[in-house]
C-alpha cells in the first residue's frame, strides 16, 4: 500500500504497542490505549501535539519548534504518555490520541509540576493522597470519535486505579488570548464551579486574570455551559472544579483555567458516557 507523506510521518514502527504499566487490555476494534514504552512512541505523540496545537490551533512556533515539527519540553522526560494507537492491518500503527500524566513521585525528578508555571497549587501539594497532573491532551483530527475518547478515559481510569490516585488536576484551555471573548464562560465557572478553599488553585499574581467578569444574575447557565470547551465540560461532568483566576498563555494561544477532579468519579461507566468530546488542551 502506498502511503502519503503525512501517513509516513505518522506511521511509527511496524510492531504492535505494548503496555509499560500493564493497564489491561484496553482496545476497541483497531484502536488500543497504552503507556508509551519507546522513544519512537513519545516522538509520535510530540508530532501529534505539534499538528494540533501549532498547525490547527495556531500557537506561534519558534523556528526551532517549526523545524522539528514536535511539541516537546523537559516534562516529557519524566511524564507517562498515555497513547491511543490505530493499528494498521499491515502490522504498523500510528498514534492518534495522547494525554500526558505526571505523578508526584515522578515530579520529584524535575522538582515541579507544569501547572506551577501558571497557578499556585499549594492546596493540591498538601493533599494527603496521591495526586496526578493531566496535560497536553489532543486527538488527531481524523480520529475525533467516541471510541478514541472512551479509550483515553478508560486508560486514565485504569492508571488512576493502578497508582491509587486520589486527585487529578491540570490546566484546561479556551482558544485565544482575549479573556473578554470568553466573559460569560469564565464568569459561569467562577460563580458555579469554584473549587473549595482546601483544594483551590489560584493564578499566580503576575499572571492573574479576573474570571468574575459578569454578575451571576446576568449569566444564562445553560448557554454558558454549552459554550465551554468540550474538555472542560467533561471535567465538570465528573464533578470537577476550577481554581481562582485565569491565565493568558501566549505561547499556546490560549486562556487557561485550572481544573481539580476527585478521582472516585472517574469510572469506566463515565467513559462510556463521555462520547464525542474534542479532547485538545
Amino acid at each position: 500500500m502506498q502511503l502519503t507523506a503525512l501517513e509516513e510521518k505518522k506511521l511509527v514502527i511496524a510492531t504492535r504497542p505494548i503496555s509499560l504499566h500493564d493497564l489491561g487490555d484496553l482496545r476497541a476494534n483497531n484502536l488500543e490505549v497504552f503507556i508509551a514504552s519507546s522513544r519512537e512512541d513519545i516522538e509520535a505523540s510530540q508530532r501529534l501535539r505539534y499538528q494540533v496545537f501549532f498547525e490547527e490551533m495556531g500557537a506561534p512556533a519558534t523556528p526551532e519548534v517549526a523545524a522539528s515539527e514536535c511539541d516537546k519540553d523537559e516534562f516529557d522526560e519524566v511524564c507517562d504518555h498515555l497513547l491511543v494507537a490505530f493499528c494498521q492491518p499491515e502490522g504498523g500503527y500510528r498514534i492518534v490520541g495522547t494525554y500526558r500524566l505526571l505523578r508526584s513521585e515522578a515530579m520529584k525528578k524535575i522538582g515541579r509540576f507544569y501547572t506551577d508555571s501558571e497557578f499556585d497549587i499549594s492546596a493540591i501539594r498538601n493533599y494527603p493522597g496521591e495526586v496526578l497532573e493531566l496535560g497536553r491532551s489532543c486527538v488527531d483530527p481524523e480520529f475525533r470519535s467516541r471510541a478514541v475518547m472512551q479509550l483515553l478515559w478508560r486508560g486514565i481510569g485504569a492508571y488512576v486505579a493502578k497508582f491509587n490516585i486520589g486527585l487529578m488536576f491540570g490546566c484546561a484551555s479556551f482558544h485565544g488570548v482575549d479573556p473578554k471573548a470568553h466573559a460569560q464562560a469564565l464568569s459561569y465557572l467562577y460563580h458555579y464551579h469554584l473549587a473549595p478553599e482546601e483544594l483551590r488553585p489560584r493564578a499566580l499574581p503576575d499572571r492573574y486574570v479576573e474570571m468574575n467578569i459578569l454578575p451571576k444574575e446576568s449569566i444564562d447557565a445553560k448557554e454558558a455551559f454549552s459554550s465551554l470547551p468540550a474538555l472542560i465540560k467533561g471535567y465538570l461532568r465528573l464533578s470537577g472544579y476550577v481554581g481562582l483566576g485565569a491565565v493568558v498563555d501566549v505561547e499556546y494561544n490560549t486562556t487557561d483555567v485550572s481544573i481539580v477532579v476527585k478521582t472516585e468519579l472517574v469510572t469506566d461507566k463515565y467513559a462510556q458516557r463521555y462520547g464525542t468530546a474534542d479532547l485538545n488542551e
